[in-house]
């Protein structure tokens, strides 16, 4: 049919045909299979640098207690039978010693019975403990980085004096459930944590 002079060709309407879908929805697959394990990669990357700054945040307000407060030093150690022995992966060998848990923090849910305050330790750390949470205040410090790549759980903070003295102060992370330090993040952060 003409129309104006010239021919009609159809009003028809151009879409997507079925295999130009499928293909893009492959490629996104495709480019979603390789992004995601990334992503999680940098989220766990992030939590566990989060982690360690605030570590590293503990360790100097209680180096600042330490320096401070000769009472607070003194309860720092004293009569501190709550020990471990703890091997940490150093290249091919590990450096083994006595390390002291001086007090705790939870470290995950900081409701209820889970206050974000610093207490767990020997009765004569009470000095200490109270010096440091006036120091470094009651809020909740959460960890970031909750369950560690062998699938333990990671939900409290441990200030600790390596063979129990207060010159050798180490901040620790590990499993509120049974106070178990697993990991060393301030200073000189374990290499299997990062």
């Amino acid at each position: 049919m003409i129309k104006g002079g010239f021919f009609m060709t159809g009003n028809r309407k151009r879409g997507f045909t079925l295999i130009e879908l499928i293909v893009v929805i492959a490629i996104i697959g495709v480019l979603a299979a390789i992004l995601v394990p990334s992503l999680i990669g940098y989220v766990k990357k992030s939590k566990r640098r989060s982690d360690i700054s605030a570590a590293h945040t503990i360790y100097t307000g209680v180096m600042a207690v330490l320096a401070d407060n000769e009472d607070a030093q003194e309860s720092f150690v004293k009569n501190n039978d709550n020990k471990g022995q703890v091997t940490i992966p150093n290249g091919g060998t590990g450096e083994v010693y006595d390390l002291y848990v001086v007090c705790s923090k939870d470290g995950a849910k900081n409701t209820g019975s889970h206050q974000p305050l610093w207490s767990n330790g020997s009765a004569d750390s009470q000095l200490f403990e109270d010096a440091i949470n006036n120091f470094l205040g009651t809020e909740r410090t959460p960890v970031k980085y909750t369950q560690s790549d062998k699938g333990k759980e990671l939900n409290r903070w441990f200030i600790c004096a390596k063979n129990n003295s207060y010159e050798s102060v180490e901040i620790w992370v590990g499993d509120g459930s049974n106070d178990t330090p697993m990991f060393r993040l301030w200073p000189d952060t374990q290499p299997d944590y990062n």
